[in-house]
């Protein structure tokens, strides 16, 4: 085999070639090795790829988009195609967003929300308004600033000496809640935190609240209370403080509705699209923007101050013109909340419980707790081995798994999420299920020798 040259990282060539493998294609849910070995693709390019591998309708939107125009400066210019998209897909998320541009990763979105939310508060005559207020245990991508208003500690580790200081908040994760209470019985102490950090840091220094409505990464599919979202809103309202959601794992029916937000009618000020809102065809990413935001005091601003190579691409419209007709008539959707129902009970029932537990999610973002509280040799376990050595065990069995570790506030915390693409099928996710199973006994078996 020829030298790799690729940098590895954590999330990116990782452990180059370990099992054998160059992907070579995708074919629906499948990934498909160079030996000719299919695996399973649980993790779907993080939650992307919604529609699976080879969609020839995607494919052929960018294919038709590309032979007429991919790029232009929209500084200057003005594009059919692209205030298409943005229509529709205003349409497709809560009636009260007015606006939307698109960026080319969440990361990038992530970072135009928190400029936005600055910007917002400078035109109101508000400059000390810069305080961003994030959560402990969230991720908001990988630049400075949403390393900033995040709180993933193993990715953020390397750069904490440039990370700005943000305040941060409890999560709303209920199977592990932080004041050790019971979900739906308790008084919200999760969102009141929220609050007593606004009056800690002064609301009138404060721009912004950033949550994921269903944490991701950090947390591997931690969805909250029913009351959390609507009480947080209320509380951004009181202060007059912008509530930005970053719905970038989240977005376009993965949990069974256009945006995991609607599912308790809490709309915020922005929302943060990302990863399935190309289904993975194309490098984008989107802001949906509310009508009190863009007609309030930025309206007398001449434009946001936020200039980007491939702002309001062409070719990515085209592409999340295709991926919104796909969804329109709901029936996906209403897959992602059938399937996802059949697939946490599924492993509820069959998974060994002394490795894995704590399952959760909604729609096809399903999430679990790997414990190493099973393994003879779990005190020689560094934070995220467990997560890395149940990964390596359900590759084996031909499964891609999203894992990840750091769900305290630490590197400690083993876990990992299910992404499976809408279209899956019943025989599909029993299929998972089984090598789920299939690798939790392996993973008991080797280290219990």
């Amino acid at each position: 085999m020829a030298e790799i040259c690729v940098l590895s990282s954590r999330t990116a060539y990782s452990t180059p070639g370990e099992l054998g493998a160059r992907i070579v294609a995708g074919e629906g849910p499948y990934l498909v090795g160079a030996d000719g070995t299919r695996y399973l693709d649980a993790s779907c390019g993080s939650g992307s790829l919604i529609f699976g591998h080879g969609d020839e309708k995607i494919i052929d939107a960018l294919h038709a988009q590309s032979r007429k125009l991919t790029l232009f400066p929209s500084r200057l210019f003005s594009s059919e195609i692209v205030e298409r998209y943005a229509r529709q897909l205003l349409d497709f998320g809560p009636p009260s967003m007015s606006r939307a541009i698109t960026f080319s990763s969440g990361s990038d979105a992530v970072e135009a929300s928190l400029k936005l939310a600055l910007q917002h508060h400078f035109a109101a005559k508000r400059p000390q308004r810069r305080k961003i207020l994030g959560r402990n245990a969230s991720y908001h991508g990988n630049t400075i600033a949403g390393l900033s208003a995040g709180e993933f500690v193993a990715r953020r580790k390397p750069y904490e000496g440039m990370l700005a200081s943000c305040a941060k908040a409890s999560h709303a994760h209920c199977v592990a809640c932080e004041f050790g209470l019971q979900a739906q019985t308790c008084a919200l102490e999760c969102a009141q935190s929220i609050e007593d950090a606004i009056l800690e840091e002064g609301p009138e220094n404060v721009a912004a609240v950033i949550i994921e409505p269903i944490v991701g990464a950090a947390l591997s599919a931690a969805p909250p209370d029913p009351r959390y979202l609507p009480r947080v809103r209320e509380i951004c309202q009181h202060h007059d403080i912008l509530l930005i959601v970053d719905e970038v794992m989240t977005g376009f029916s993965r949990t069974g509705r256009p945006f995991a937000s609607m599912h308790w009618n809490a709309e915020p000020d922005i929302i943060i699209c990302g990863k399935a809102i190309s289904a993975g065809y194309y490098p984008l990413s989107a802001l949906l923007v509310s009508e009190q935001v863009v007609n309030g005091p930025l309206a007398r601003e001449k434009y946001f101050q936020n200039g980007q190579t491939f702002a309001c691409s062409p070719a990515g419209a085209a592409v999340g013109l295709a991926v919104l007709g796909r969804l329109e008539d709901g029936s996906l959707a209403a897959n992602a909340t059938r399937m996802g129902e059949l697939l946490r009970a599924s492993l509820r029932e069959e998974l060994p419980g002394e490795l894995i537990n704590r399952v959760r999610g909604m729609g096809l973002m399903v999430g679990f707790d790997i414990s190493s509280s099973g393994l003879k040799n779990r005190r020689s376990l560094s934070p995220g081995r467990c997560s890395d050595r149940f990964q390596r065990a359900a590759l084996k069995r031909g499964l891609v798994i999203y894992a990840s570790s750091g769900s305290a506030r630490s590197e400690a915390g083993d876990h990992a999420m299910l992404l499976l693409p809408l279209t899956i099928s019943e025989r599909e996710v029993q299929e998972a299920t089984a090598s789920l199973v299939a690798a939790a006994n392996d993973l008991l078996e080797t280290e219990n020798k």
